[in-house]
């Protein structure tokens, strides 16, 4: 063991707690590396401190944080430890609190499985080693431990295609793997879009000194890839996979070193991707949008995330901002959901603000409230004693003229906490708008036949396309929910903040990413430039649409996948933006999971009785998937696959377990 122990800092210490270390329960006759802080040397047993504590200690089978053997001279087969009740979060979902014999509980429940942990760094008083290597359970697998180590895959973001973490390779820009943070060794292995990437030595890859989840290529000449597809029973082979984190054998790693060796391909061999609009645009089209587009869909996405960041709105799933757009810009209303806190309305205001748009002039903000029982609250009523259409004090009605006024210039309306109110009732005129085709959208304020004195208002106002709809929700008990009508024409993002330190490395990251003129956008560029009319589902895709609009009808006759649904996913799968080298912003495999997820899946609410045969149900903290979570992953290819529907679906059942509904 190395004498010379280097104490950490705060940020390091903070930085190996979010490790993430695969391990197993220590065996009895690890006698040795057992520390003497239970009553007998095993593995499970009492706490000679407190006879109602219980301590319990796990062997690490993955590498550990590199400071803990080049540092605090850790010996890898040291065990970890902890008391039940620091780890009363997982402990209390498997229901251990309530057994008699706790001891024999948890022994039966860890034992030959393979168990995910991060290590806890705590301060030990006196003696050689300066710290206690305590841990938090993260999840115990089913999986049973075949192998004495095994090795990390981390994953790239969800939804980041393949072509574009080349090029960030290739250009030696910042990558991210946001499980697996540069307190570890640098990855042999990466995945990423169905492929995998080997990078063969330890400095081939560099990390950041500003955040702890970014890495920078130095060689990338000397990075591998392969498709999954062509590699032995990968995802057979690829155990206790959470959120971006999978873990492989040392024997499978092995066999996979020889196979790169053998057929790998430098990241660097690789042809231009054709850009969509080279498919199909003429000379003379081409011409046409190049004295149009003076902002590129790629420089708003740009400015979209500039604002978003300067305001700490960055989040969970790294391409949110741009779903939040093609949604938005491939349907007639989108809209915010998520936590409270999350930023909502300020993503919609930051959102018109990279539009061009201001308030008081072509953006309005109506907060909604929960007294708004029918259109009148929001549009106003024709007092027919004085002839005169007296508007709300939402001024929704002069902003739709006006908008109506000029046609060529973008608008944006924002109900802001709009489920707070009944909203099939008080936003009814616009669900039977969103019906019609574009050309006939005309807002009637009140009977035709009716005397009203406001000429303007005598003939209605037509609703055009270059009216943007936002909406921003929470979903508890104090909101009333969206109509199943009302979903089949929307779009539901839930959002999902990051934590503070990755935010403030993505915000400091992209202060200077756009600073590319500050021209308006037209209704012309949003709705035309940047928008195909086509759309487009493959045949795998309409198979999958077809059985689970069987499997929900077959439960709930009231819902289903209609067919402007599935036009709606397909529309928005055509749309998603390009960068500069004709590279999709999200994969189509992830588009299409959040079409599902945002859809489908948020018709599934109600009471256990109705929904929990399709979103399945979760005791003693394991996800007994339902009709649907199981249709999903006998769909799927990959592990990536369909993963933000199926943690929905998932979230859906502990709901339902824990409040016996689900919103």
């Amino acid at each position: 063991m190395n004498t010379q122990v280097e104490l950490l800092n705060e940020k390091e210490k903070r930085e190996i707690n979010n490790c993430y270390i695969l391990g197993r329960l220590a065996d009895d006759f690890d006698y040795d590396y057992i520390p003497p802080l239970g009553v007998e040397r095993k593995s499970v047993t009492k706490s000679h401190k407190n006879e109602n504590t219980n301590v319990f200690y796990l062997q690490s089978l993955s590498e550990e944080p590199k400071a803990f053997s080049q540092r605090l001279g850790k010996d890898e087969k040291e065990c970890y430890v902890s008391f039940d009740d620091r780890n009363g979060r997982y402990l209390q979902s498997i229901k251990y609190f309530e057994q008699t014999d706790k001891i024999k509980f948890l022994r039966e429940h860890l034992e030959g499985k393979l168990i995910l942990f991060k290590p806890k760094l705590n301060v030990r008083n006196g003696g050689d080693i300066p710290y206690h290597y305590n841990f938090e359970i993260v999840f115990v697998f089913d999986d049973k431990f075949e192998a004495n180590h095994y090795i990390a895959v981390p994953q790239v973001k969800k939804g980041m295609p393949a072509v574009r973490f080349e090029k960030a390779l290739m250009e030696r820009t910042p990558i991210q793997l946001s499980d697996y943070p540069t307190s570890m060794e640098i990855p042999e292995f990466i995945l990423c879009d169905g492929y995998l990437y080997y990078i063969p030595m330890q400095d081939i890859l560099e990390t950041s000194h500003q955040n702890s989840i970014t890495y920078y290529a130095k060689r990338p000449k000397d990075i591998l890839k392969l498709p999954i597809n062509e590699l032995s029973n990968f995802w057979d082979q690829l155990k206790a996979t959470y959120r971006e984190i999978g873990f492989i054998s040392d024997l499978y790693a092995s066999s996979l070193r020889d196979t790169f060796n053998l057929v790998g391909k430098p990241i660097t061999d690789q042809e231009q991707p054709i850009k969509k609009e080279e498919k199909i645009q003429t000379n003379s089209q081409a011409l046409e949008q190049k004295v149009e587009q003076e902002l590129t869909e790629v420089d708003f996405i740009a400015r979209l995330k500039y604002f978003a960041q300067k305001e700490d709105l960055v989040y969970r799933e790294e391409e949110a901002l741009v779903n939040f757009h093609t949604a938005l810009k491939t349907c007639d209303i989108a809209v915010l959901g998520g936590m409270s806190g999350t930023g909502k309305t300020q993503l919609a205001l930051q959102y018109a603000r990279a539009l061009g748009l201001k308030e008081g002039e072509n953006l309005l903000v109506v907060p909604i409230s929960p007294s708004y029982t029918e259109p009148a609250d929001i549009l106003g009523y024709l007092n027919h004693q004085m002839g005169l259409f007296m508007e709300s004090e939402t001024g929704l009605v002069s902003f739709l003229e006006r908008a109506s006024g000029e046609p060529d210039e973008l608008f944006m309306v924002l109900f802001d906490e709009m489920n707070l109110g009944q909203v099939e009732h008080y936003f009814s005129p616009f669900i039977s708008l969103l019906e019609m085709p574009r050309e006939q959208r005309m807002l009637r304020l009140f009977s035709k036949d009716a005397v009203c004195h406001n000429r303007k208002f005598k003939k209605g106002i037509p609703i055009r396309d270059n009216v943007l709809f936002v909406g921003t929700a929470n979903f508890d008990e104090t909101t009333k929910d969206f109509s199943n009508r009302m979903l089949d024409r929307m779009n539901v993002i839930f959002l999902e903040k990051l934590s503070f330190g990755e935010a403030f490395f993505e915000k400091e990251s992209s202060y200077n990413e756009v600073q590319r003129g500050n021209k308006d956008i037209t209704r012309k560029l949003y709705r035309e430039t940047w928008k195909s009319k086509g759309f487009h589902l493959e045949e795998t895709e309409v198979a999958l649409l077809d059985r689970l609009h069987e499997d929900l009808r077959g439960v709930d006759a009231q819902i289903g996948v209609s067919f402007r649904v599935a036009k709606g996913i397909g529309n928005y799968i055509e749309n998603i933006p390009e960068d500069q080298d004709g590279n999709p912003f999200i994969t189509r495999k992830t588009a299409f999971d959040y079409q599902i997820k945002q859809r489908i899946l948020t018709k599934i609410r109600g009471h256990r009785e109705q929904i929990q045969e399709l979103v399945g149900t979760f005791e003693g903290g394991v996800y007994q998937q339902g009709l649907i979570a199981r249709r999903l992953l006998e769909e799927r290819s990959g592990e990536d696959e369909f993963k933000s529907s199926l943690d929905f679906l998932e979230q859906k059942a502990k709901e339902l377990t824990r409040n016996g509904y689900a919103l």
